[in-house]
């Protein structure tokens, strides 16, 4: 029987967001038993990015797994989602993350996403909301 593989540690994940008019950043840092989770809006200034905090919160890092898993992240590793024809507008992605002690998985697409994607996303923005 086909054992399903999940993630039981993390060291960092971050997704950077690309639109027309604004870079988002999400940055997840372990820090032992809490997560520490951070939205920064990108700039560009003097040749450089410019991180500019716009939330930040504490989660327990196994609830932070738990979304990882739900979400069946593991299996993002090596997708590469190209535009649609004719999509002229929209949400480019570039997803890392460092897991399971050392394990890399890498995801990128524009206006193409992994399963389940809004569905992570969509914690991120409930996690960063629900400690307001």
């Amino acid at each position: 029987m086909f054992k399903r593989e999940i993630i039981s540690s993390f060291s960092e994940v971050k997704l950077r967001l690309s639109g027309m008019r604004i870079t988002e950043v999400y940055e997840i840092i372990c820090r032992g038993k809490e997560a520490e989770l951070s939205q920064y809006w990108l700039s560009y200034e003097n040749h450089e990015d410019n991180y500019n905090l716009q939330k930040r919160v504490t989660v327990p890092a196994s609830e932070f797994i738990e979304t990882l898993n739900r979400c069946n992240v593991i299996k993002w590793d090596g997708f590469s989602g190209k535009n649609p024809p004719h999509v002229l507008d929209g949400t480019m992605f570039d997803f890392e993350a460092t897991v399971n002690d050392g394990r890399r998985i890498h995801a990128n697409g524009s206006n193409n996403f992994p399963k389940h994607y809004r569905d992570f996303t969509d914690a991120l923005y409930q996690m960063l909301n629900d400690q307001q």
